[in-house]
């Protein structure tokens, strides 16, 4: 398996042609593909390999890659030979200076697999965005959020303060395929909800972010894996994950099943109704 170190030596030598004419760009790749045959790909770029056994839910730090030329991205088995393996090439071309975010993702046979609830295609892709943030300010954090699990409906995400019921919406109506913008929230530890668009108090999942100790950084928070495995080829199950800029990615711990407050008003004039007992799922309430 190539070291971190022959990854550089790689892009390096793919740079060097280009670089006083076109300069370089920032890129960091990011496998979040849970088909299950792709759980371990081979990267090729113009044809050399750049990435061996690259693993489901891992990711590459930012790598410096030449700008204003066309590269090809080859996305191989992870036991592939060569470029000529690769399940598909993506076309890429990156600014002078720019900052990139690189996402594999989807499933290799749509057919075989449960259909995106919004219509979106679901088909084995890069997501690609620019403009990824460097750092942050002193005392916060910068986020960005990918959207990456294919039978995933679309959602709106929210923050909030542990042991605090006001939230703030950071992203409206996020569909799969989406990402969104740089955030700017405090470092403080949090809890991400994931909810319906426009229903703040519909709360699918929540998750804990321990942020506090991630001052100054900037991150990519994505969804991965499938609402529903059975329906998937028992791929990965649903979840949040984070992506740092040096390539370390962490699971965003969900926090038990979602609450919602309820009022229950007793409103049947019947007299043999004058007093009921009420339950929930078998248990008094």
């Amino acid at each position: 398996m190539k070291t971190l170190n022959n990854m550089l030596i790689t892009l390096a030598l793919l740079a060097m042609p280009v670089v006083a004419l076109a300069g370089t760009a920032e890129l960091q790749i990011l496998h979040n593909s849970a088909d299950p045959a792709a759980a371990e790909v081979d990267v090729y770029v113009n044809g050399d390999l750049l990435l061996d056994i690259f693993a489901f839910r891992t990711a590459t730090p930012f790598l410096e890659v030449p700008a204003g030329v066309e590269l090809l991205v080859g996305v191989a088995p992870g036991n592939s030979n060569s470029a000529d393996d690769a399940l598909a090439n993506f076309p890429v071309t990156l600014s002078n200076g720019g900052r990139y975010l690189a996402v594999a993702n989807g499933v290799l046979d749509p057919d075989s697999f449960a259909a995106n609830p919004d219509g979106r295609s679901t088909g084995f892709t890069l997501f690609l965005a620019d403009h990824m943030a460097s750092g942050s300010w002193w005392g916060t954090v910068v986020l960005r959020a990918v959207h990456g699990s294919s039978d995933a409906p679309a959602v709106d995400i929210r923050t909030r303060l542990e042991n605090y019921n006001w939230s703030r919406t950071l992203y409206s109506d996020v569909a799969y395929g989406d990402i969104g913008s740089n955030k700017l929230v405090y470092a403080a530890d949090r809890i991400i909800d994931v909810t319906l668009p426009g229903q703040p108090d519909a709360v699918v999942a929540s998750y804990t972010a321990p942020l506090s100790n991630l001052a100054r950084k900037a991150l990519v928070v994505f969804a991965s894996g499938f609402l529903d495995p059975t329906a998937n080829q028992n791929g990965a199950a649903f979840g949040l994950f984070a992506a740092l800029d040096d390539g370390t990615v962490v699971q965003l711990p969900a926090v038990g099943d979602p609450m919602a407050r309820l009022q229950i008003i007793h409103n049947a004039a019947d007299p043999a109704a004058a007093e009921v007992d009420v339950y929930v799922n078998g248990d008094l309430l």
